[in-house]
């Protein structure tokens, strides 16, 4: 009987794990930014996202909307079946690159409170 609980607790454990994504942000001298180059992890793999502003598709299996808003650093993404899951950006740090300004933008998953 313990191992079929324990069992339970490791299954639900699993499913409940957060989603994060690391995005690379470089900006040019007049300002524009571009953020195209991110990655998305989730338990089953890292995948290759297009971070810039606004909403679009992914590669990441069964996400069926994918949404950034730079100007309030938050992201949120809906997976097929699943109720509409949040970023917010956890961290950013600045790294060498050939353009004027490059950066390291960490974010990790929250519970939902905007629409």
């Amino acid at each position: 009987m313990r191992f079929d609980i324990l069992a339970v607790l490791a299954a639900l454990a699993m499913n409940a794990s957060a989603d994060r994504m690391e995005v690379f942000t470089k900006c040019a001298s007049c300002g524009m930014c571009e953020s195209s180059t991110a990655l998305f992890y989730t338990d089953y793999g890292t995948y290759k996202v297009n971070a810039q502003e606004g909403c679009r598709r992914t590669k990441v299996p069964g996400m069926v909307k994918f949404c950034v808003d730079w100007g309030k650093r938050r992201a949120h993404f809906k997976i097929s079946g699943q109720s509409k899951r949040c970023l917010t950006q956890d961290s950013e740090n600045t790294h060498a690159c050939p353009q004027v300004q490059c950066f390291r933008t960490t974010w990790r998953e929250i519970p939902c409170h905007w629409r």
